[in-house]
């Protein structure tokens, strides 16, 4: 059958050499099976794009419907790609080729049109086409760039800069957010120039996350829906936008800073795609499916939840700008122990209270968190405390197997660190993940936030991270109905007494003073499903509990957040 259709094909001319015969032609593609589709198709292009003839309406016509033809068995055979991420290294090289392939040859065909320079009647034809062809244009750079995300490689500046030339063109013509089918067996579904271009960059956005393949694909898929909720502007507004790109550059989306204006700068903001995202959490943490959602048919619940949780937490870092400044960077060479998830890490934390804060003063080998948190409150080490430790019996210390992984740390700041790490293994790796670091089996463990990741090469991941505290209370916490009681000021020795009681697992947090505008704030970080601003908790540290309610929230994660509390009494 295959060489049938070989040597049909062969007999025919080139529809882009004779468009009148590009109907009967696409027919008999469609006899043929995705691979070979994709391969004549590419075949036709290439050879237009060498021979170099004279551009006309017709042929761009033929071009589209080509285009057209071949759209569904391309799809299938970029989900070929998507479903298989372990395939054999031979197959992804030929797969990854055969779609970069025939993407590149058509935003190289396309772009000749768009280039042309016409009057009259032709020009009449061209500019009816014009929106349509820069929207496909833009459509298939993002399938460049998505796949070198899957690699993850950086897009070439090259491909930016066509990118930015395509959308600028859209909007001097005025036609950037008018709306159309981009394909006709997408149905109903319509798009612009606008839609295919914020697809692009925000897409890019979470090309770093450590994303697996078919999350990255989901992402890009949930964009083509979402891009209509994020609008491009000309003007910068502080209060509204939270990304900027620069259309004479060669690069994508960045934050916005001091010298990010001008006339090649776009803005846009997130708050609407914020939005959708959290209203999709609620309805599917309601029993709703995804299927039901438009998230597609064969996307998972769990894993649907939990990437958009994810996104939730990335974006929204944008909109309430937690990216903590850099400060001075030191470059070192550490290894750190390291583990994630806020019960590990109150699990660590609580040994730590337990051997560093009731060891007598002849067995100490670390920071004492008394002593600490008397100097930071008193600028001396208080009776009570000394008296307290004086009494404290001799704790043995488990060796319990080592159940965290190794980093190398590479430069530290009075902020955060930068380490590497090994991409096997670290699947978890997220933005916005709460993770507990330490020196040493003698180091107390710190509590860190991962702010930013890159994608070194296929074995490696960079991770930037933010230290929130370095003295850490575990606590537990529960809701309480009792009557509030006058403020008054929290002494914070109080929280340095840990209970070495069992604890359930999902009412455990962390107590960290936070310094905020210079002064140290109480702050707890505990489970998002914890988590509501109107109820008053009852928050134990060892044989004492204080009723407090929540005040100021700091940030948040995928299953944890960070707030201020107000101490409103002790209960005795």
């Amino acid at each position: 059958m295959r060489s049938f259709l070989n040597n049909l094909f062969s007999r025919d001319t080139s529809p882009l050499e004779n468009p009148r015969q590009v109907t009967a032609w696409c027919k008999k593609l469609e006899l043929a099976d995705p691979q070979a589709q994709r391969a004549k198709v590419a075949s036709v292009v290439n050879e237009f794009l060498s021979v170099g003839g004279k551009p006309s309406p017709d042929i761009l016509q033929a071009l589209i419907k080509i285009d057209e033809s071949v759209q569904m068995g391309y799809e299938r055979i970029r989900y070929q790609y998507v479903s298989n991420p372990r395939m054999p290294k031979e197959i992804e090289q030929s797969l990854w080729q055969d779609i970069t392939g025939l993407a590149d040859s058509m935003v190289k065909a396309y772009l000749r049109f768009a280039k042309v320079e016409a009057d009259g009647e032709e020009k009449q034809a061209y500019d009816a086409m014009m929106p349509l062809v820069l929207a496909r244009c833009l459509h298939y750079v993002g399938v460049l760039a998505k796949w070198h995300y899957f690699r993850f490689d950086r897009v070439p500046g090259q491909l930016w800069s066509q990118a930015h030339s395509l959308y600028r063109l859209s909007e001097i013509d005025g036609f950037d957010c008018n709306p159309f089918p981009l394909y006709p067996h997408h149905g109903a579904e319509v798009s612009s120039c606008a839609d295919e271009y914020i697809q692009l960059l925000m897409l890019n956005t979470v090309s770093s996350n450590n994303l697996a393949v078919r999350q990255l694909d989901w992402v890009d898929q949930w964009l083509d829906k979402w891009s209509r909720n994020v609008l491009i502007a000309r003007r910068y507004q502080p209060d509204h936008h939270h990304y900027c790109v620069n259309l004479s550059g060669k690069q994508g989306p960045e934050k916005i800073g001091d010298d990010s204006q001008g006339d090649p700068y776009r803005y846009w903001g997130i708050y609407e795609l914020l939005n959708e995202v959290q209203g999709l959490i609620a309805r599917l943490e309601a029993g709703a499916s995804p299927a039901s959602l438009g998230l597609g048919n064969d996307v998972r619940g769990p894993a649907c939840l939990e990437l958009l949780k994810h996104l939730d937490v990335f974006w929204g870092m944008a909109v309430r700008n937690a990216q903590f400044t850099r400060s001075d960077r030191r470059d070192v060479h550490k290894e750190a122990d390291v583990v994630y998830g806020l019960d590990r890490l109150h699990r660590k934390i609580r040994a730590d209270n337990e051997k560093f804060s009731r060891q007598p003063d002849e067995a100490k080998t670390g920071v004492d968190y008394d002593e600490v948190m008397d100097m930071r409150l008193y600028g001396f080490v208080s009776a009570r405390t000394r008296s307290r430790q004086a009494q404290a019996p001799q704790i043995v210390q488990r060796n319990d197997p080592a159940d965290w992984q190794s980093w190398r740390v590479e430069n530290e700041s009075e902020g955060g660190y930068g380490a590497t790490l090994e991409a096997e293994g670290a699947e978890w790796v997220r933005p916005g993940v709460l993770v507990g670091m330490r020196f040493g089996p003698e180091d107390s463990w710190k509590v860190c936030v991962v702010r930013r990741i890159s994608r070194m090469n296929e074995f490696q991941i960079y991770a930037g991270l933010q230290l929130l505290s370095a003295t850490p209370v575990a606590v537990n916490i529960q809701t309480t109905t009792v009557a509030a009681a006058p403020p008054r000021a929290l002494e914070v020795t109080d929280f340095a007494e840990f209970d070495s009681t069992a604890l359930h697992s999902a009412n455990s947090a962390l107590y960290l003073p936070y310094e905020i505008d210079g002064v140290t704030s109480n702050t707890l970080l505990m489970h998002s499903a914890n988590y509501d601003a109107d109820r008053t908790y009852e928050v134990q540290a060892r044989d004492r509990h204080f009723t407090v309610n929540l005040t100021r929230s700091l940030d948040k994660g995928v299953d944890w957040t960070w707030v201020t509390v107000q101490v409103l009494g002790q209960k005795h």
